[in-house]
């Protein structure tokens, strides 16, 4: 059965009508490109298999077929193509299912009758062999948003944990602007109330270094002086470099770009993703608490890190990222 299988599924990529008689008719229904609205991807056209029992009438194409691939007289192949009708209908009865090759299996209802059940994996247009879902890569237009300062969340304020209906919250360019202007804002107010009113040197942004207070010259606005300087403080400077180690106990936060169902769906994401230059990316086996397989672009050891490497991902690579937490 494997061998007429196999030359069935060859005829419907070229015919879009192959009956068997007295057992029914595989027809093939085109469908043109799609776009699925919520993963945000268009997916490529193909053709659908499906079944009609009602078809039922020899056209003798199949027959004709099978002579000239099996070199036999049209008498013969007749003989052996009906043998093969009575075979499948003995074998669902028997069996109570049948896997059609790639096509799809067949089982019997209620009403003992043929229920087809097609392969979603089967595509019966060559001409889009080999092609996955395509991602858009950008945003929908946000919004009109007024101008207001954001407050930036601190780590113990990000979520820790991502569930399968989490979907990253896409920000639009005017909200990063917003808040990076509060963050310079904010920075700017707290140097001016912290500064010291002595003569004492400030620190710099840099941890390693104490840089010291320059000579200022100050003028009296009222009468001409001599100018008073502000004694300096000698500069100390700390070489010796600072290791930051990661504990034992450290979180691995996971950059996840897709999740499938099946393990095979998963690998042939991995390697779409090894093609575009993400050598890194791996993929997450499911367990008893999850449902997915995930693929994986790297990881950070915080959720801070993680979605700060996520936006850098999607700004460099198009690519859309959500942060996970491995429980």
């Amino acid at each position: 059965m494997t061998e007429f299988y196999t030359f069935l599924e060859h005829l419907l990529y070229d015919h879009e009508c192959v009956i068997i008689p007295q057992f029914g008719g595989f027809v093939v229904n085109a469908q043109d490109y799609q776009f699925n609205a919520k993963e945000n991807k268009i997916y490529p056209k193909r053709k659908c298999v499906a079944f009609n029992e009602k078809l039922k009438t020899d056209d003798r194409f199949l027959t004709t077929e099978w002579a000239i691939n099996k070199s036999l007289s049209h008498k013969e192949a007749s003989i052996e193509i009906a043998a093969i009708s009575k075979d499948l209908k003995s074998l669902i009865v028997s069996q109570g299912s049948l896997t059609f090759g790639e096509l799809g299996t067949f089982t019997l209802n209620s009403e003992n009758r043929l229920s087809f059940t097609p392969n979603p994996d089967f595509n019966a247009d060559l001409s889009v062999f080999g092609l996955f879902p395509v991602g858009l890569g950008y945003n929908r237009q946000p919004k009109e948003v007024k101008p207001t300062l954001e407050v930036i969340p601190t780590a113990e304020d990000l979520p820790t944990t991502v569930s399968e209906d989490y979907q990253p919250v896409k920000l639009s360019k005017s909200i990063y602007v917003y808040a990076l202007i509060a963050f310079i804002l904010g920075g700017l107010g707290a140097f001016f109330l912290t500064e010291p009113a002595s003569n004492q040197a400030q620190s710099s942004l840099n941890p390693i270094k104490i840089e010291k207070k320059e000579t200022v010259s100050v003028k009296a606005t009222a009468a001409p002086a001599k100018p008073v300087q502000i004694d300096t403080v000698q500069k100390n400077t700390i070489d010796a470099p600072v290791e930051v180690t990661v504990g034992e106990d450290q979180d691995v936060i996971y950059l996840i770009a897709a999740s499938f169902q099946t393990l095979s769906q998963a690998e042939k994401g991995l390697k779409e993703f090894k093609s575009r230059g993400f050598d890194q990316a791996e993929i997450i086996l499911k367990n008893d608490q999850t449902k997915f397989y995930r693929i994986s672009l790297g990881t950070e050891h915080s959720m801070e890190f993680g979605y700060a490497k996520a936006s850098e991902l999607k700004t460099s690579k198009k690519v859309d990222i959500w942060v996970y937490k491995a429980l």
